[in-house]
């Protein structure tokens, strides 16, 4: 166990003895039935000035207060402050109380058995809900008094006044906000009021107590009339509730530590030796009991709470702002991928989520298992190495499937290798489901989609839809996928407004679909994919070959595939009527690469293709001029539970 200095510590004015104010002689006190006068006096310095209405700690007399005084024989009485007091002296009048001792409270006689463990601090730092509660015990004399040590010592009694406790907290940086601070012992010394009964623990509330960018919590609070004392060597465990999870420390005292009352008593602790009570909000991890996600912090965590063999469970609790993780570790990306994973985002968002790992740069690595219901927001991701997107490099890879439902990613990603995608960057054993991309990729390599590169396996993506801009120096690049190489892979009801820019082979939804052949005219012609590209709409920005260097006749595109097998399933597919698409110099000098309308093709009713000598590219049909995409996803028949048509380009529900 660390040993740490701490400081209990006694910040006090010297007390007054007596008052200064010459006095008259008072007299007797008169029947009990009647109303007497009496005066009381406070120190001129102190030792625990009154929490109040003035600057400060001030114990000071106000309007309002109130003493009670208590005789012989139950007889007790409240005295009320007379006006024109002054902030040391005060008048009160009441009635007389018979009796030879007395026991003189401030405010009354609930002093005796107040319980401090009710005690809450609106504010960090704020002094407002301290109270000051005094008692003149076993006193011959209340008719003219001093709330002093030394003036009860005179006549036969003694002094109790409630002290405060002031703790200075140096916290993690990450805590920001703290709900609730408590100091325990391993054995019952503190007092939980001002009677006889002892407690283990002090505790107090906070409220709206925010902690600034100092890492400083300052708590107050009131402790009781009777001293508390903590041995040399003896430890204390102080705990802070915080808007995450709990953190505590145990510390070791070198010396002797008390808390007096009437005193200020001050508890100082660094930043070292915090522990997290918990790693997550709540949860165990399990289907029923989901790890709940509120805080950066807990996802630093996930890492290490997954195992292989086995599936953890995570759920989002609150949206989070991941800009303070800037070394993220995808979560599955090494060994043989065997962690599995359920991240239910609950409809919250991710945002500011970067990485830059060297290998399947991403949220999750390889996603074996699923993710739903989750937005990323101005996510970047910079990889050097092939595969990468925002949320995996792999979405399932042989024998481990994984899964995106209702996903929505928005962001950057750089790239100097192959197969990249906004989501993914490849897929195998994949289910894509009613989700979204809205990045900017900038690429060196081949093989780039806004959802996703390419199909090491099979793929079935369903009601996706893609935004923002493609860009490539090498070839193959498409509005959702950048190559389907794998039999059966299949995309339904997706559209693109992306723009795409590369050498050539590109396509609004595809950039090239013949089951990983080279695309020469024999290979498109009989390989059978059978792929799926079904009443799909690229309304892409534009798309667009960048490339230059010689006069020779180069890979072709299409407005919807760039180049397609005749055998594949190409149903009912719409091109924007007035799509800006460019072609290489070549390409376009040699001609038959032109935009035409096509009929639907599958297996057994092969594709028409352009005069071209790679012109094996699938166009669709175009719109009606004036159509929005809606007006075109509506003819297609898509589902109107899925999407939302009010507005010109449909919306994920």
């Amino acid at each position: 166990m660390k040993t740490y200095r701490y400081i209990i510590a006694l910040i006090a004015g010297a007390a007054v003895l007596s008052c200064t104010k010459e006095m008259k002689e008072l007299p007797a006190p008169q029947d009990s039935a009647e109303l007497v006068t009496i005066r009381a006096t406070l120190p001129e310095n102190a030792p625990l000035m009154k929490a109040g209405p003035h600057s400060g700690f001030s114990w000071r007399w106000s309007a309002g207060d109130k003493l009670t005084v208590m005789g012989e024989g139950g007889a007790q009485e409240v005295f009320t402050i007379k006006s024109g007091f002054s902030s040391n002296f005060a008048e009160f009048e009441g009635k007389a109380v018979p009796g030879e001792k007395f026991t003189i409270l401030f405010p009354d006689e609930k002093a005796l058995t107040t319980d401090w463990s009710k005690q809450t601090q609106a504010g960090n730092g704020s002094i407002d809900h301290l109270k000051y509660e005094a008692c003149l015990t076993d006193v011959d004399d209340y008719m003219s008094f001093t709330f002093s040590p030394e003036w009860a010592a005179e006549h036969g009694g003694s002094l109790k006044h409630t002290g405060v406790l002031k703790l200075t907290v140096t916290l993690p940086a990450d805590v920001k906000k703290v709900t609730k601070v408590t100091l325990s012992a391993p054995t019952a010394l503190f007092y939980g009021g001002n009677g006889d009964t002892m407690t283990d623990k002090i505790a107090l509330d906070l409220s709206d107590c925010n902690i600034g960018d100092d890492h400083l919590l300052t708590a107050w609070m009131t402790t009781s009339w009777n001293e508390a004392v903590v041995p040399v060597d003896g430890t204390l465990s102080l705990s802070v509730g915080t808007s995450d999870s709990p953190i505590a420390k145990t510390v070791t005292f070198t010396k002797e530590g008390k808390v007096l009352g009437g005193k200020i008593n001050t508890f100082v602790t660094d930043a070292a030796g915090w522990t997290y009570s918990s790693r997550y909000a709540s949860g165990s991890g399990t289907e029923a009991d989901p790890w709940i996600i509120t805080t950066p912090r807990h996802m630093s965590f996930m890492a290490e709470d997954m195992a292989d063999g086995e599936t953890r469970y995570f759920k989002l609790g609150a949206d989070i702002d991941m800009a303070e993780i800037t070394d993220w570790v995808p979560l599955n990306a090494a060994g043989s991928f065997e962690k599995k994973i359920d991240f239910n985002g609950d409809g919250h968002t991710i945002s500011n989520f970067s990485c830059s790992a060297s290998k399947y740069s991403s949220f999750f690595g390889v996603l074996y298992g699923k993710c739903y219901d989750v937005k990323f927001v101005n996510a970047t991701i910079n990889a050097t190495t092939a595969g990468s997107g925002i949320l995996g490099g792999y979405c399932g890879t042989t024998g481990k499937p994984g899964e995106a439902t209702r996903v929505s990613v928005q962001g950057t990603i750089n790239c100097e290798a192959n197969n990249h995608g906004g989501l993914f960057g490849n897929v195998n054993e994949a289910t894509i489901t009613a989700c979204s991309a809205d990045v900017v990729i900038t690429a060196k390599g081949q093989c780039i989609g806004g959802l996703f590169g390419v199909d090491p396996g099979l793929v079935t993506v369903r009601d996706c839809w893609s935004a923002g801009s493609i860009s490539t120096t090498a070839s193959i690049a498409g509005g959702i996928c950048g190559d389907l190489k794998t039999a059966n892979s299949s995309i339904y009801n997706c559209y693109s407004t992306a723009s795409v820019t590369t050498q050539f082979i590109f396509g609004g939804i595809v950039g090239r679909a013949v089951a990983g052949q080279k695309s020469n005219k024999n290979n498109c012609t009989n390989q059978d994919p059978r792929n799926h590209i079904e009443k799909c709409i690229a309304w892409n920005d534009f798309l667009k070959s960048d490339y230059v260097p010689d006069t020779s006749e180069h890979y072709g595109s299409g407005a919807v595939v760039g180049q397609t097998a005749f055998k594949n399933y190409l149903t009912g597919c719409i091109r924007k009527s007035d799509l800006s698409y460019t072609l290489c110099a070549a390409n376009v000098a040699a001609g038959g690469y032109d935009l035409f309308d096509q009929e639907d093709a599958d297996p057994d009713h092969p594709m028409v293709f352009g005069t071209g000598n790679y012109a094996f590219g699938y166009n669709g049909k175009a719109a009606a001029a004036g159509k929005t995409i809606s007006q075109v996803a509506q003819d297609l028949g898509w589902s109107s539970e899925v999407w939302d048509f009010s507005g010109n380009a449909p919306k994920l529900k």
